[in-house]
């Protein structure tokens, strides 16, 4: 093959080369998409302006399971919700001495998203679930106990919502 014939095969691609080039740079430019500002809350309000007493409470969501600490302290507390699954997640947590619902996320949390809401949590016994699409039927759900934080009572001296 001569060097024209290569020249001319060249040059009948270069509209494969501008879509190529127009196409990656349409991928680059959109990324992975925003994530929202850390700290911002379901209401748009910043987390940070709410007081330094607030507790970090981090719970991840995953098909048919909630990550989360066993124990959470009693007060102000900031929920970081993380939907790590494909499908959408509630959140509801009822109290299990009354089996009364206390709080229930506003929206369904979608997969991928990262949300943090703020609550006030009363010490006692708690089962947090998911109850979209029947996953607190397949194991979406989890107990844990909100303890007192007070400085006097600190490890073995705190109070067991279970009077133990």
């Amino acid at each position: 093959m001569t060097s024209e014939g290569m020249i001319s095969k060249r040059r009948t691609h270069p509209a494969l080369i501008t879509m190529l080039a127009v196409f990656t740079l349409i991928i680059s430019a959109c990324g992975e998409g925003e994530a929202p500002p850390s700290g911002e809350s379901e209401t748009g309000a910043a987390v940070a302006a709410t007081g330094p007493e607030e507790v970090l409470v981090e719970i991840a969501f995953d098909e048919y399971i909630i990550f989360m600490d066993a124990i959470v302290p009693s007060g102000p507390v900031a929920l970081r919700l993380a939907n790590r699954g494909f499908e959408e997640h509630n959140l509801l947590f009822v109290l299990v001495e009354s089996d009364s619902t206390v709080w229930e996320i506003e929206r369904r949390v979608s997969p991928g998203e990262r949300r943090t809401v703020t609550l006030d949590l009363k010490p006692g016994m708690y089962k947090a679930f998911c109850d979209f699409a029947d996953h607190e039927d397949r194991g979406m759900f989890v107990v844990f106990t909100v303890g007192e934080t007070t400085p006097s009572k600190t490890g073995s001296e705190q109070k067991s919502p279970l009077g133990l």
